[in-house]
């Protein structure tokens, strides 16, 4: 009988591996229909993607594990799959982050970094969390040429904190700026509406991405220089599941 129950058992993982092996990943990247661009797509429910502005041009994509940081004594385990952007004035990051394990992003009031201005709304269905903050090329992998820039990240915690979605806009602040661009009112007003405009995250469902992404396919890992040690600080904390 135990023989009997071992071998049912292989079998059954056989075929659930056989099985997975013919279905596309839920994590990975197309061209959005009709401008063909190259974006971030999520198969898994709820479904969603990115549409970047029409200037923005594909930089780098890719995936990697991450060790985000915790309040416990080991680190976390996450992974990331990303894409980059330029248009010649600023830096468009899209990302999609999920927990392994009995992980869960940090509640969305902790943020990765200090936040100069911070808000919340409802946004199709989900709560969208805006910041603004000031990086610099130590912390952040993605302002690396620059001694200091602006960023704008809007973000939404799906399945139960388990997926992080990110949309980041970055513009690297003058040196003669740095000091004092965290109090320039008009400026960090004007530099929020750009970044508004440089991606919106878009919610919808399986059919529709379907019908509008061409070429699914799974991420490669990312390129040496996106830093697995700034990316997993870049996403923020996670703690165990079921903590306050």
């Amino acid at each position: 009988m135990k023989i009997l129950l071992i071998v049912v058992a292989i079998i059954a993982v056989a075929v659930f591996v056989f099985f997975m092996r013919g279905q596309p990943p839920l994590r990975g990247a197309g061209q959005l229909a009709p401008s063909d661009q190259t974006v971030i797509v999520s198969r898994a429910r709820p479904a969603f993607t990115f549409v970047p502005a029409a200037d923005m041009r594909l930089q780098g994509l890719g995936n990697r594990t991450l060790r985000p940081k915790t309040r416990h004594s080991v680190d976390g385990d996450a992974r990331i799959w990303f894409a980059v952007y330029g248009n010649g004035t600023g830096t468009l990051v899209t990302a999609v982050a999920d927990t392994e394990g009995t992980w869960e992003w940090e509640a969305a009031h902790h943020p990765a970094f200090p936040a100069i201005r911070a808000q919340q709304y409802a946004y199709k269905g989900e709560t969208l969390y805006e910041s603004l903050m000031q990086l610099d090329g130590d912390s952040d992998p993605f302002c690396t040429d620059h001694a200091a820039c602006l960023a704008y990240r809007a973000k939404l915690l799906l399945n139960f904190r388990k997926t992080q979605v990110i949309m980041e806009y970055h513009e690297p602040v003058p040196e003669a700026q740095v000091r004092d661009i965290a109090f320039d009112g008009a400026a960090l007003n004007a530099f929020q509406q750009r970044a508004r405009k440089a991606c919106e995250i878009l919610m919808t469902d399986k059919a529709w991405l379907e019908a509008n992404i061409k070429g699914f396919k799974k991420l490669d890992g990312a390129e040496d220089r996106y830093s697995r040690t700034r990316l997993s600080r870049w996403v923020g904390e996670v703690e165990r599941e079921g903590r306050p």
